[in-house]
């Protein structure tokens, strides 16, 4: 196999494979590439624009490139290769070219917490994202901080993002079903990452970006396999012919909001999975627009893909993807049992705060209005004080209960259950 380099665009994380190798007989993969977009499905909402913008993109790579696409997206594909020379010489130019950007934010940052924004571990993250490209890297971190400064406040930018930033509204969206990380891996090792449909029109974007920022950056990008191997994205719509469709489609403003901080999450999707409904939930305008802020990288590494559930756990176990973990069953249904077991798996240590604060347990009148689709409009004034009340709350809550002397809770019918083995037990949130 030939050799791989990578080079960078300008924007929005454009990484553009590159390789060294002559052009030879095409038809038989533009065939091969054809089944990553959709083509061999027959009902089927129109999704022109969509579909050509994709093959448009997998027709401006070599044979090669193309093979290497088709290699991840089937599990087959070569991870990252990392020596001790080629991490300290990315690190070397890393710093340098920090030093040159005088960007105000990491300015401000390193006034706060100089050693956290030099940390290596913290550097390699985006080095690891973008092949090492160290102008693509320290264009993304400037680009992440940025977000930020913008969605956690300027005193957050040189510190972890931890549970007690987010707000009541935040916490009901994580654990809502919005986004799952599927239990196991694919056939290659990679890490498998769902997003559902089933929250996007009723919150705010602020909301959203939080959540996954949360998720993303301080559970999926620590991973180990993550920085070398990439990880597996799939989008599955919830919607279906009888009911349960999108509450509102998400507008363009919502949608460019959201993708400009996606774009600067230090993560490459190697492989990404597009699971829709004939009964056309998203509309071609919305997920073409979407597309154009991953990279052409990511973008040729997508399978579009229409049908009943049962069709695409089939699509998904053949892009090698377990389907006994898949959070969805045959008919469509979340499997609650598994839905947000991910979070207590993943981040066990803020696990009992998050308990006591009672994030778990909104009021039924909160809850009420997020089913409502109410949250997207409340004011900041009313946000800021609400947030305020939840950690005083918090505080008390803490105090009441110190470590050690924790006291049990009585569930309801409607709750699933979180663990097992400990003298109380968390529920998922109900609607």
């Amino acid at each position: 196999m030939a050799s791989m380099e990578y080079s960078y665009n300008d924007g929005n994380k454009c990484i553009v494979p590159c390789l060294n190798c002559n052009d030879g007989p095409e038809q038989a993969f533009l065939q091969h590439a054809a089944t990553l977009h959709g083509s061999n499905n027959t009902e089927r909402p129109e999704m022109k624009q969509t579909e050509d913008f994709l093959a448009s993109e997998m027709n401006k790579l070599s044979v090669q490139e193309r093979a290497n696409a088709l290699d991840d997206v089937h599990c087959v594909g070569e991870e990252l290769k990392e020596t001790p020379e080629m991490i300290e010489k990315g690190l070397a130019e890393f710093q340098k070219a920090v030093e040159e950007a005088r960007n105000p934010v990491y300015e401000m940052a390193c006034q706060q917490n100089r050693s956290y924004m030099e940390d290596p571990t913290l550097r390699l993250q985006f080095l690891r994202a973008n092949f090492y490209d160290v102008g693509a890297s320290v264009h993304q971190m400037m680009n992440l901080l940025e977000c930020k400064a913008k969605y956690f406040g300027n005193d957050a930018v040189a510190r972890d993002i931890t549970l007690d930033d987010l707000n009541e509204e935040d916490m009901v969206m994580m654990l809502s079903g919005l986004c799952h990380i599927q239990d196991g891996r694919d056939r290659s090792g990679r890490v498998i990452l769902y997003v559902f449909n089933r929250m996007l029109g009723k919150c705010r974007a602020d909301t959203l970006i939080r959540v996954a920022y949360y998720v993303w950056v301080h559970i999926v990008v620590p991973i180990p396999e993550v920085g070398t191997k990439g990880a597996v994205a799939v989008f599955y719509d919830l919607s279906t012919p009888a009911g349960n469709q999108f509450p509102s489609a998400p507008g363009l403003h919502f949608v460019k909001e959201t993708m400009q901080v996606a774009a600067a999450l230090p993560i490459r999707n190697s492989a990404m999975h597009l699971c829709l409904k004939p009964s056309a939930a998203l509309s071609d305008e919305i997920l073409r627009f979407t597309m154009g802020y991953f990279s052409r990288y990511e973008r040729v590494r997508t399978s579009l893909y229409f049908g009943s559930d049962l069709e695409l756990r089939y699509h998904l176990q053949g892009r090698g993807i377990p389907t006994d973990t898949i959070p969805v069953d045959e008919d469509g249904n979340l499997v609650e049992d598994i839905l947000n077991s991910w979070f207590y798996k993943h981040r066990n240590e803020e696990f009992d705060k998050f308990f006591w604060k009672e994030h778990s347990k909104p009021s039924p009148e909160y809850k009420e209005k997020v089913s409502a689709g109410g949250c997207q409009h409340e004011d900041t004034e009313t946000t800021a004080r609400n947030d305020a009340t939840m950690k005083a709350d918090g505080a008390n809550k803490e105090k009441q209960h110190p470590a050690g002397k924790v006291e049990g809770v009585q569930p309801r019918d409607q709750d699933v259950m979180l663990g097992k083995g400990k003298s109380y037990q968390v529920c998922n949130v109900t609607y």
